[in-house]
């Protein structure tokens, strides 16, 4: 087991350095294959019901507006019925480096979910603005209160559909991590975080930076509260 968590992390790493390249998914599935086999068997429950909650709510978001606020898919190919085929796998990877982390810190359920929720609002932080930039998606809703443009109601809508999909995973799986592993999710969530920033465009690198140094508050707050208790 030991190694395979060695293989997972050398996978996760290669991942972040090649971010921009398609080649990054395939290397987050590998080493989630590698690690449904012994150090975290229910993975792939999380990830089927990350993928089926997420473009549920992708598709229904692109049609009704509802839960993000009104967008449409431009750039961002292939499609399915108006959703980018890759973001439903995106949910995938960063529901588990945020359940992973949150399992690292609570273990209480409400906690843990509610918490994880969180991270992935604070993920969005960067990954939104990286994507509009690029016009993989637009805004047509706008709101007074917003990050760098980006309504708030989409990070109301993040935070709500990682809530559901985090719940559906806790009541239909048995969830066992292998603790070596779940000391690994603070560390893999801030490479996440920092490589958004490294490889975002000039014209928004200061909201990546901003979601990168708000990350590593949060995971700090919760570290030394957690060392109090």
């Amino acid at each position: 087991m030991k190694n395979d968590i060695k293989t997972t992390l050398t996978l996760i790493v290669l991942a972040n350095i090649l971010k921009k390249s398609p080649i990054y998914l395939l290397l987050y599935f590998l080493a989630f294959i590698i690690l449904s086999r012994r150090a975290w068997k229910s993975l792939p429950k999380l990830l089927l019901w990350a993928f089926i909650v997420g473009f549920s709510a992708e598709l229904l978001g692109t049609h009704s507006c509802l839960p993000f606020g009104c967008y449409e898919y431009v750039n961002l190919k292939p499609q399915i019925f108006g959703v980018g085929l890759s973001v439903p796998f995106a949910w995938g990877i960063f529901g588990a480096v945020a359940y992973l982390t949150a399992s690292c810190f609570f273990r209480n359920s409400i906690k843990r979910i509610l918490f994880a929720a969180l991270l992935m609002v604070v993920i969005d932080l960067s990954v939104d603005p990286i994507m509009t930039s690029w016009k993989a998606w637009v805004w047509k809703t706008t709101t007074s209160l917003n990050w760098f443009g980006i309504p708030w109601t989409n990070y109301l809508g993040w935070f709500l559909v990682s809530l559901v999909f985090f719940y559906l995973y806790e009541r239909f799986s048995n969830i066992q991590i292998e603790s070596k592993l779940l000391k690994l999710g603070p560390p893999i969530y801030l490479l996440e975080m920092f490589t958004f920033t490294v490889y975002s465009p000039a014209s928004v690198r200061i909201p990546t930076m901003i979601a990168f140094a708000i990350s590593i508050v949060v995971i700090l707050l919760v570290y030394f509260w957690r060392m109090r208790v």
